[in-house]
């Protein structure tokens, strides 16, 4: 039991961390009618540790795709649900269909969609899909993903996600209404990046590690991702 509330207490502040610490501002930025510039992309990139997924080439592709095809049919989603979630394994198979790359951008893609609407969509990474599969297996009914599809993981997850907002209730009246830089702190947010965070360590992600990205986000300040890139160039020059 002490385990199980010092990882849902861990998933709440990396989640509150994350926010805080580069999510909110990119949530506004894809949000907004600001165009997904080289720049913006290559920042939200770096933040997500995705920098190696796509070679210098296939970002401008990529970069033109979430501009043209992504952004128009994620952001502003006010209801979360399958045909929601559809729309994600659609955008999936349009990238394939013009060859972007010959893998998968699921991991990309969800991710893109959690900035752009984060009560609706949760990232579907590596870590969270076999922390999902394990919540399944554990459950009473047997109940396990109908299929591999993004659909399918957020059903599951929205469902799993239930139980945990009921845990972590406490720990989220707690929370000041926004964080020390003014970021506002949604509790609805924080529930769906939490959860995420604690699939993410059922699923092997070490909470050691996980305690390293909340140092590293703190440390930072909480400053937009643009503030942080702007402070590091003037000390370079300083």
């Amino acid at each position: 039991m002490q385990e199980q509330q010092y990882l849902d207490d861990l998933a709440v502040r990396a989640a509150v961390a994350g926010w805080q610490g580069g999510e909110a501002a990119f949530s506004a930025s894809f949000k907004s009618k600001t165009i997904v510039s080289a720049e913006l992309l290559n920042r939200w990139l770096a933040f997500w540790g995705l920098g190696d997924r796509l070679r210098r080439d296939q970002r401008e592709q990529f970069r033109d795709f979430l501009e043209r095809a992504a952004r128009p049919a994620l952001c502003n989603i006010l209801d979360a649900g399958p045909d929601a979630w559809a729309l994600v394994d659609d955008l999936n198979f349009q990238a394939v269909q013009e060859k972007l790359t010959t893998a998968s951008l699921m991991s990309l893609l969800t991710r893109f969609a959690c900035s752009c609407e984060p009560t609706v969509f949760a990232p579907a990474t590596q870590h969270s899909r076999r922390g999902i599969q394990v919540l399944c297996r554990n459950h009473p009914d047997g109940r396990k993903l109908s299929d591999m599809s993004y659909r399918s993981f957020m059903i599951a997850f929205m469902r799993e996600q239930e139980r945990f907002a009921s845990r972590i209730a406490t720990a989220l009246l707690k929370l000041p209404s926004t964080a020390a830089n003014g970021t506002p702190l949604p509790a609805d947010v924080i529930t769906m990046r939490a959860f995420d965070r604690r699939l993410m360590l059922l699923g092997g992600y070490t909470p050691a590690r996980m305690e390293q990205e909340v140092a590293r986000l703190q440390s930072a300040g909480g400053t937009r991702p643009a503030e942080r890139r702007s402070r590091s160039a003037a000390a370079g020059k300083a």
